[in-house]
């Protein structure tokens, strides 16, 4: 049977959008780690906010998944350009990828059986005869009683792989069991007793203000500009906001950005070093490597590399 994820998908392309939306709520509750289940429920509603909250998710179980990644980017690109006639999200939120049907199981009870009147008689005949057991040969007092007797009092066979793979699989369903339990004590017991844990640490807060809304922001004495966002390299210098310091502080409070991919450039598109800390409430803190000359410079985050498209915020070192 298919899944509620498949057949979504499905009623979607075909256009039924609320047999598609009644599919993907149910497939949040199958599959609710599944990236695509999030990416998918997004393109099909027209509620910007929710798309917003729902490609997050979607990045929130898989970062690298690369549809949430341009339907975020759209979303963000709309705050500041119009879309074109007719675009919109889904548009960038696919292709995700061809999705894998299982192949058709065999049923004994899909497979058209013949009727006895159509049989022949020596097949009708057939079954009724003798069949060899895999035990010895009954003695002629035990056979006596006839064969409907004997089919009854035969006991199941069990082969000695099959019990094997039995016990693998609840020792299997035993350990996941005692894996979960074990998790939920130590999150209940670092709640409790106050205990950080390393991997379970929030990134150290670094800042004493946190940005006062989602963007990137020019940190100077404990203040906050805000960098313009542009579609590719600013003609203008509207919204690039200057600093004295040499070695500035960028706070990026945005979802859509990862840090991975974000470029620092000066005027002539040279990459510059620079070093991110993370910071409280998803935000992190870039910084140049070394002292910078009098100029512009930008941080670039690539949306489409064929099409040359890229976001930018800039700043002036005077």
């Amino acid at each position: 049977m298919a899944s509620s994820l498949s057949q979504g998908i499905e009623a979607a392309k075909s256009g039924q959008m609320e047999q598609a939306l009644a599919h993907l709520k149910d497939a949040i509750v199958e599959e609710p780690e599944n990236a695509d289940v999030w990416v998918w429920l997004a393109a099909i509603i027209e509620d910007e906010d929710k798309q917003t909250i729902f490609l997050k998710k979607a990045l929130e179980i898989d970062p690298n998944n690369k549809p949430a990644q341009r339907g975020l980017a759209f979303i963000e690109r709309k705050k500041y350009i119009p879309p074109k006639p007719g675009e919109k999200l889904s548009d960038y939120t696919k292709p995700i990828g061809v999705f894998k049907v299982e192949p058709a199981k065999f049923s004994v009870e899909s497979t058209p059986q013949p009727s006895a009147e159509s049989a022949p008689a020596a097949e009708v005949a057939e079954p009724a005869q003798p069949t060899e057991e895999p035990i010895s040969t009954p003695t002629t007092e035990a056979t006596s009683n006839g064969e409907s007797a004997t089919a009854l009092t035969t006991p199941p066979l069990r082969t000695p792989a099959a019990s094997s793979r039995k016990a693998w699989v609840d020792i299997l369903i035993y350990g996941v069991i005692l894996m979960a339990f074990v998790v939920i004590g130590i999150l209940i017991g670092t709640t409790l007793l106050n205990v950080d844990i390393p991997f379970l640490t929030k990134p150290t807060p670094v800042l004493s203000v946190l940005p006062p809304s989602e963007g990137v922001f020019l940190l100077e004495n404990g203040q906050y500009t805000e960098m313009k966002l542009s579609l590719n390299a600013p003609q203008t210098v509207d919204g690039i906001p200057p600093t004295a310091q040499t070695q500035p502080q960028v706070v990026i409070n945005n979802q859509v950005i990862r840090l991975e991919r974000l470029q620092f450039v000066d005027e002539e598109g040279n990459p510059v070093a620079f070093t991110t800390v993370p910071a409280e409430n998803g935000t992190a803190i870039l910084s140049p490597q070394e002292a910078l000359e009098p100029g512009r410079y930008c941080l670039v985050f690539n949306l489409n590399a064929d099409n040359g498209e890229a976001l930018y915020w800039c700043l002036q070192v005077e």
